[in-house]
């Protein structure tokens, strides 16, 4: 039999599979992220320390970057010169210290506030596209859409774990994702058992005042039934911004509602289909808010269904109620059809989460203190819009090896195409060149973006 004609010997070339790190440190380093954060005082950390604060948090984001949560997955790279170059890291923290000091700078709220700021301006720098979801007119309405997600950290003992709604022990954080891409502008960990309205006017405030810089369109919040409080219209309303809360019926009578709607409002199917009757129903509302009058409208679709659809007559009416609280700046009388479209494209929101638990792997967090798994959340997210900024540029170059067309790719797939590349660190004249091979359908389209983002500077 014919010997097999690979051989495998090894090399002191610098060699790397994780290439396209360099665009997240770029990115990095086009932020200010490292004097802020250095810029920070722990009392149980010197002033002048070998690893600073910034070598560990660019650590763990380099970590996330690649798909990597554990602490411990740093030992592969301490002595990896291409990693730490391609981070802009001075000296890679070990795991212990890469545990400890994410445990202290936890405890100060600054931390968070920084990295958040940091990930806002960046987006706003780099001229991150963000697609509306709505237009009319010269109108158009840009979607942040909140939402809860539990993650599932069962048969742990990490502090806030508890029971969530989906029946297993995890965190229940919440999330505001702004446009359709889906870049997060809030996140927020929270214990398993929390209930979703809870602090929620707080979370809203922030949310939409971070998102509010990044477009020139009207701001369209969408929640689903867990929200349908008052107080988040009343923080829609003082804000300025438009939004379509799905209400829960709770108690409310659906026969009630249907006598309502077939007298005061207007019949919407066909007629076509027997034994089903569908009403449309759009009634104004008002709130006083600090002395100001703000108006909006509750809009409910009611169906009947008085017979099966094999002919079989039902002894009682069946009802299907679907209620929400509408503003639309400009459109008093909105139609259903409208709000649905609109809602429905809301469970997008769904994809997100995935993308954040599976790509990421961050539904299991890493450390057993709730607020560092705070934290690892907060540079996740951060991660998150650094990886689908990259995935949005890449699309936008006419390289691309994707022939059919896609608004979005998967955090998943950035990884696997862009940032575990193979590559060469060359060291030459004082500089650092990172070869591509010409054979790879994303090296040119990378140089490019990267070309790109260097002009824009």
């Amino acid at each position: 039999m014919k010997d097999f004609p690979i051989r495998f010997v090894l090399t002191d070339e610098a060699i790397t599979p994780s290439a396209g790190l360099a665009l997240v440190g770029y990115l990095l380093h086009r932020t200010k992220l490292d004097k802020r954060v250095n810029a920070l005082r722990l009392p149980t950390v010197r002033r002048e320390v070998h690893i600073s604060h910034s070598d560990v948090i660019r650590s763990m984001i380099g970590l996330l970057a690649t798909g990597k949560t554990d602490f411990d997955h740093i030992e592969a790279y301490r002595q990896d010169d291409i990693f730490s170059a391609s981070m802009g890291i001075q000296h890679v923290p070990s795991s212990p210290t890469l545990r400890q000091r994410l445990d202290q700078l936890a405890c100060l709220p600054m931390t968070e506030t920084i990295i958040w700021e940091e990930s806002m301006r960046l987006l706003v720098r780099q001229h991150a596209t963000l697609s509306p979801c709505w237009a009319k007119g010269k109108t158009t309405w840009l979607p942040l859409d909140i939402d809860a997600s539990p993650f599932d950290n069962s048969d742990t003992k990490k502090e806030g774990v508890s029971r969530t709604y989906k029946g297993f022990d995890g965190f229940t954080p919440l999330f505001a994702y702004a446009g359709k891409e889906g870049y997060i502008v809030h996140a927020e960990l929270r214990p398993g058992k929390q209930h979703v309205q809870d602090n929620m006017p707080s979370f809203l405030t922030t949310a939409i005042r971070r998102a509010r810089p990044l477009t020139s369109s009207r701001l369209l919040v969408r929640m689903d039934a867990g929200n349908d409080a008052e107080a988040n219209v009343h923080v829609c309303l003082k804000e300025d911004v438009d939004f379509v809360i799905k209400r829960n019926l709770r108690r409310e009578s659906k026969a009630l509602w249907f006598q309502i709607a077939s007298q005061k409002g207007r019949r919407v199917d066909d007629g076509q289909t027997e034994g089903v009757q569908t009403y449309e129903l759009c009634l104004p509302q008002t709130a006083a808010i600090d002395g100001h009058t703000y108006t909006y409208v509750q809009v409910t679709q009611v169906t009947e269904r008085t017979m099966e659809r094999n002919g079989q007559l039902m002894l009682v009416p069946d009802y299907e109620v679907e209620s929400y609280w509408v503003r639309l700046e400009g459109y008093e009388h909105v139609r259903m059809s409208d709000v649905l479209a609109l809602y429905h494209d809301h469970a997008t929101c769904e994809q997100f989460h995935s993308e954040l638990k599976s790509d990421l792997d961050l539904e299991r967090l890493p450390s057993g203190k709730m607020k560092t798994n705070a934290l690892v959340l907060v540079m996740g997210a951060f991660v998150y819009n650094l990886l689908r900024l990259i995935g949005q540029d890449l699309l936008s170059d006419p390289r691309h090896p994707l022939h059919h067309k896609v608004k979005r790719r998967r955090i998943k797939t950035i990884i696997q195409t862009v940032i575990t590349m193979a590559g060469r660190l060359v060291r030459r004249s004082r500089q650092i060149w990172m070869k591509l091979t010409r054979r790879s359908g994303y090296s040119e389209p990378l140089l490019n973006v990267y070309q790109k983002w260097r002009e824009a500077r």
